[in-house]
């Protein structure tokens, strides 16, 4: 049974996820996009304006998992670690695009403990990450690293990937 779970999640996250993301948002968020978002021009004012958001799981229209436009985190002020991510990597992007953020994502065992962080370069040349709306700043160099940082309280680590947050590119994807 478990080579079966793996086997989903590594197909989630590698083309699943973000396939389901794309439509559901061109299904059922659009009117979202006409949102203003906050203005923030430092990280302080980035992680305040992330405080604001209450953390939620997904409901059952996510069906399973769902990386959400950033104004519909922003309208409804909840979502889970991907609305988190998103947010902050827009309010980044706004402010300086030189932080060039990037959703790193986690799939573990049990699933309920896997999670999505934003990573990007501070203005300083430091490697941050906002861990829903808590500014981390371990100054890690890979992104593995930070996998090491988000999944070390579960059993066992799947995969992970690192995701352009604006297209979802895939930049970086692991299988273990």
């Amino acid at each position: 049974m478990n080579v079966i779970i793996d086997g989903f999640l590594v197909w989630w996250l590698r083309k699943g996820r973000y396939g389901w993301s794309r439509l559901r948002r061109r299904l059922l968020e659009h009117r979202y996009l006409r949102t203003d978002l906050p203005p923030a021009n430092s990280l302080q004012e980035i992680e305040e304006c992330l405080k604001q958001v209450k953390w939620a799981t997904d409901g059952p229209l996510h069906l399973f998992d769902c990386i959400s436009y950033p104004q519909v985190t922003w309208a409804k002020k909840k979502d889970d670690c991907d609305g988190f991510s998103v947010l902050a990597a827009e309010l980044l992007n706004r402010w300086n695009t030189d932080c060039k953020p990037v959703l790193v994502t986690a799939l573990v065992r049990p699933v309920r403990m896997s999670h999505t962080v934003c990573v990007f370069t501070s203005p300083q040349g430091v490697s941050c990450y906002f861990d829903n709306h808590k500014l981390r700043h371990p100054n890690i160099i890979k992104y593995e690293d930070v996998v090491k940082e988000i999944s070390h309280d579960s059993k066992k680590l799947v995969c992970w990937d690192a995701r352009d947050p604006f297209t979802f590119e895939m930049l970086e994807f692991h299988k273990l």
